[in-house]
Parts: C-alpha cells; structure tokens; sequence
C-alpha cells in the first residue's frame, strides 16, 4: 500500500473529536479533586512568584531585580516592597485558606479566613529579620566550606543550595501557619530552579551549606542541625508508609531522619525512616542507611571494581561540522548578536530553546563566548502551539529580560509573554521552527537592499488605502490599511521594543475590514508542506474566518479554534521581501521569499491590535497580484516598483 495515498475523513474526524469530548466531560462531573471549575479563585503561580521575588528583595536587597540602594533610599524601598508582600500575601492567603476550608467542610465555611490569613502573613513578614540573620551564617557557612568560593556575593548569586534553602525558610513560616498550597508551590519552585527538593515542613537548623545540590531530596519531617553539610544526590526520606485499617496511608507522623549537628553527608547517600544520626557523623558516598548512626560514627561502602576503557574524544555534532553548517551557524549566529540586535558586551541575551533547537543554541552559545556576550540558556518544553505563551518560569524571564533569542519549534513572536517583554523594553528575535541549514544561510546577502525595498513598500501602505489581492488560484479579496502602522521586518532590531525573525525579510501589518476568498497554495505555519499538495480555502467576511474548505483548510480550523472564535481573526497581512530565500515548506523561510504574501489568523497583539489570544497562524500565498488603490504593486509575484 502507497502510504502517500491515504486521504483523511474530515467527518470521521470530527465523529471521533465529539465522542472524546463527551467522554472526557464525563469525567469532570465527580470533581474529584483534579478540576477546578465551579470553585474559588485560587493563587496563581505568577502571583506566588512575584511575591517570593518581593521577599528575596527584602532577604537580599541589591541582590536581585532592584539594581541600586543607597543608604538615603533603602528605607524608603524596603517600605514599599514590604507594604506590597503585605498587602500581596494577606490575598493569596486568604484565597488558600478559603479553597481548602470549603474543601474540607463542603461549602460550610465556618472559620474566619480573612483573620486567619493577615496572621500568617503578619507572621511571616515578622520573621524575616530572624531568617536574615540565619542566612548570613548559612553564607559564610558556604564560604567557609567551598574553597572555589571567592565572595560571599558570588555565593548569593549563584549557589543553588543557598536559594534552596532560602525560599525554604520562608516557605516553612507559612507552613508553620497551616497556609495550604503556597509553601508547596514555593518549595517547588525552587525544586525546578534548583534542582533541590526541601519539603516546606522539614526543620532547618543554622549554618547549613548544600554543595552542588542537584537531586537532594529531605523530606516533611526531616530535621537537619546546625552546621551539616551536605553534597548532591543526597536523599534523606521515608522508608516506608504506615497505612490504617482500610489500607490508607497515615499521614502526620515522623517519617523521615534526623541529622544531628555538625553532620556531613557526601553526595549519593540515601538515609531512610524516622531514624537519628548522631552529632559529628560522616555518612560516606552512595552509602544506604536506614538504622540510627551513633554520634561521631563514620559509615562507608567498599570502592566497587573498575574497568577503565580509552573512549572516543566526542565531537560536538558530528553531522554540523561533516557539512561545513556549524561555522555557517556560527557567522548567522554573530550576525544576529553584533548587527541585528547590536548587542552589547555589558548586556546579557536570555536564548529560548527546545529539544528541536539544540544545534542552533549552540551556535548562539559559540558566537556569544567569542563576542564576550553573556548568553542565559533557557531550555523549555515545545509549546502547545504558535503563539501559546512558554512555561511561568520562562515568562517571567522574558519580562525581566532586555535582549531575547527566541531559537524553537513553535512561534514565540505573537505569544502573549513577547507582548509584555517588548512592552517592557526588551528587544528579541525568534527563529520558530528553526532548522540547522535554514539557521546557516538566514542572514541576507544584501541587508540594505532588503531595508530598502521594506520602507519602499511601507511607503505604499502607510496610511488609509483600499487593497485588492488575486491570484490565478481564486484568491480574491478587498481590504484596507490605517488603523494600525505597518512594520517592516528588515532584520535589524537593535532598538527597545523591537521584535521580529530570523531570517527576517517582511513587510507586515493589521488588514481591515477583509473580504473574499483566500486560497493558500503554499505552507501553514505548524503543518508540513511540499509542492503537489491541495490547496486550502477559507471564506472572510468582515476580517473573521467563516467557511475552511479542503482537508487543509479543516486542519487550519482546527488548529485557529483551540483560541475560540477570536482564533479565526485576519491578523496580519505581509509581503515577503528576501530575494535570498526559496521556498522550503517551512513558513519561518517562507514567508519572507520574494514574491509572496502571508495572510495571518489570531494573535495580533504584538503588531498593535488587541486580538490577545494563544494562537497565531500565518498562511502563505505564490504569485499574487497586489493592487493599492488601483495601483498595482505586484503582478504574479513580480514586484512592479523597485529602487
């Protein structure tokens, strides 16, 4: 069988997509525990987040996001920040403890939530002078047990275990006042930051210094002395769970070890059960212990054998440099640092990528090095789709950021986290759905020229106009232009604000008021393409999809309705302007060839428009014809005006 010539069957599709959809509402109607529908307004994340920031601001002023103190203002700021965690906590708190009382006693809420929360709060807030002068014992701990410590600020900046450690103690203050959710969402944020996992309730004593840390796990129960140190992959846990008489496990009781002072644990040991070990202790490397350690003990294991083989010296990505594409990436990816983001030595670029993009980050990593650029990785998962915002901690990034790199498989350009960092000053590109020869021959062979021909063209659209596009394939439709500037995408992108791809090579903006047919002959962002393939049809009115014809054209439904209704919006009409690029069937290269024009559904919000919705989706058309105001522009994909 010819695998090529399977055709799918929209309404099988759409049978199969009803049946799941009732089947899954299905097991939303118990709500059991995993849905939140009907119920309180709970803390988000974000909120959290932004809050523990406030806090690490007020442990570690100059430290974090605030750049400059002085003694004449950190009265008045550490005022502000502290009468905002105040104000902050008292409602996340509040919202916590509202969501778990009804929880417990089914919508009879008979606790004063609102008292209960300004307390923990309060309480929390009262502490920190307390956790402050702990902290500065568990720096110089760290100092003093690091010989590659140079300064205790190195030690703050950098050292994971201390940031463990320090969201740690404040998370246990609110642990300690029976606050639900919060510790546990702190705590594991600092698990994803850090790599170290510390239970909010576990006991801390003073001077503890975690070295490395990555795979430390303590646990709820665990209390940990003054003056232990301790390595990473170091697990101290239960060994088992006691259950009752049905079966279920007993929770509350003492579960995990107790670490006496002055206890040093290297890096592997596992140490189970409610067990002590005793003051002045070693527990050697990947040691397993489960009874109680005498104080001054030292418990090993024997050296396992060895057999030492001669291994090959690996080679970066052997496929990159057999092509000669790891130097080619190499000079796009300096190109981009040096001339079209113009990046400064004293700034520092957070690069964006996926498991698709690891070569290109490489390359951006390279070039950085040898620029002395400081380049912040940020691995993140693949994103639900184009224009779908990435993970909290990396939005979070992003706003905090002035330089991005946005090197993944799906389009960050559009999503709503760009929107905020761009309206923040930061500057980026993105290179959605990358690949390693696309990246290699991305930057134009005559940049000016490209610049040129964008402000000739921009000419031509600025303002109110009326638009006509035809192609020979039955595309016809009316549009105009003014409400919103149109951008040209020339590959420079040095000032604030300023965010567009790699390859670059677009003139681009928001259509009104579209009308007619449009007939997509060539790629859609997100699906795979090939000369050959049918066309897709969708019919406009009033810049809203409303009728998606051909099997392509129910993919491209599909995918613009995962948004809702705002998902089918016109928001972005563009003409490629890269006589350097060819068509490929990846619309990142696509749309920016000579000769096309993309027409763009959802998201516009990053081009001035207020269509905010997780969802952008462009789609390309060959040899179009482009009358403004009865003057033609392009003929069959030749430009008619040239400089």
């Amino acid at each position: 069988m010819d695998c090529s010539s399977y055709k799918s069957n929209p309404l099988a599709e759409q049978v199969f997509i009803d049946q799941l959809i009732t089947s899954l509402y299905a097991t939303y109607a118990d709500g059991d525990a995993i849905n939140q529908t009907d119920g309180n307004n709970l803390p988000r994340e974000s909120e959290i987040l932004d809050i523990l920031r406030d806090l690490l601001e007020l442990v570690y002023p100059g430290f974090q996001e605030k750049a400059h103190y002085s003694a004449s203002n950190l009265r008045y700021s550490v005022g502000e920040i502290l009468s905002r965690s105040y104000s902050g906590l008292k409602d996340i708190i509040f919202r916590s403890l509202q969501y778990s009382c009804k929880a417990v006693e089914e919508d009879k809420c008979s606790c004063n939530c609102g008292k209960m929360a300004d307390e923990a709060a309060r309480y929390l807030l009262s502490r920190l002078p307390e956790i402050r002068n702990t902290l500065k014992k568990d720096v110089k701990a760290a100092f003093d047990g690091d010989p590659a410590a140079k300064t205790h600020a190195e030690i703050v900046l950098s050292y994971p275990g201390l940031k463990a450690i320090t969201i740690q103690r404040i998370a246990h203050c609110l642990y300690e006042k029976n606050v639900p959710l919060i510790p546990r969402m702190m705590g594991e944020y600092a698990h994803r930051i850090t790599g170290i996992d510390i239970h909010p309730g576990a006991k801390l004593g003073e001077s503890i210094f975690i070295d490395h840390g990555t795979g430390v796990v303590i646990g709820e129960t665990a209390e940990i002395g003054s003056h232990v140190k301790i390595y990473q992959g170091v697990t101290i846990g239960a060994l088992s769970f006691p259950k009752d008489s049905s079966g279920k496990i007993i929770k509350g009781n003492k579960r995990h070890p107790t670490i006496e002072d002055d206890v040093t644990i290297y890096a592997g040991a596992t140490i189970l059960g409610p067990i002590t070990v005793g003051a002045s202790s070693v527990i050697g490397g990947n040691a397993w212990v489960t009874d109680d350690v005498e104080p001054c003990s030292k418990i090993t294991i024997s050296p396992p054998s060895q057999t030492i083989k001669r291994s090959r010296k690996s080679a970066r990505c052997a496929a990159c440099m057999e092509s000669g594409l790891e130097e080619k990436m190499f000079r796009a990816a300096m190109w981009v640092l040096k001339e079209s983001l113009k990046v400064q030595k004293e700034e520092e670029v957070l690069l964006i990528f996926d498991e698709n993009t690891l070569c290109v980050a490489e390359a951006f990593r390279k070039a950085g090095n040898e620029a002395g650029i400081t380049i912040k990785d940020r691995l993140i998962a693949i994103t639900a789709s184009n224009g779908a915002d990435p993970d909290a901690e990396t939005v979070q990034e992003m706003k905090n950021a002035s330089v991005i790199i946005g090197a993944t498989t799906n389009s960050l350009t559009h999503c709503h986290a760009m929107t905020v960092a761009r309206n923040h000053g930061a500057r980026a590109v993105t290179l959605p759905g990358i690949t390693k020869e696309l990246f290699a021959r991305s930057v134009p062979e005559d940049a000016e020229k490209m610049r040129e021909n964008g402000e000739m063209f921009l000419k031509e659209l600025s303002g109110k106009h009326k638009c006509f596009l035809s192609t020979e394939t039955g595309t016809l439709l009316t549009f105009e232009t003014g409400n919103t500037p149109f951008q040209s995408d020339d590959g420079f992108f040095a000032e604030k604000g300023m965010v567009g791809n790699i390859p670059s090579g677009e003139v681009f903006g928001i259509p009104e008021n579209m009308t007619g047919t449009l007939v997509v002959d060539g790629s859609i962002a997100g699906f795979p393409w090939e000369k050959g393939m049918e066309n897709a049809r969708i019919h406009i009115e009033n810049n809203m999809a409303v009728k998606f014809e051909t099997s392509r054209g129910k993919e491209l439904e599909n995918a613009l309705d995962i948004a809702g209704k705002m998902g089918r919006k016109v928001a972005e009409f563009g003409i490629g302007l890269n006589s350097s690029l060819f068509l490929s069937g990846n619309l990142l290269e696509d749309e920016k060839v000579k000769g096309t024009i993309h027409i763009a559904f959802g998201n516009d919000a990053g081009m001035g428009g207020k269509n905010d919705v997780p969802v952008h989706i462009d789609c390309l058309v060959q040899n179009p014809t482009l009358e403004v105001d009865g003057k033609i522009l392009m003929e069959k994909g030749v430009w008619k005006m040239e400089r």
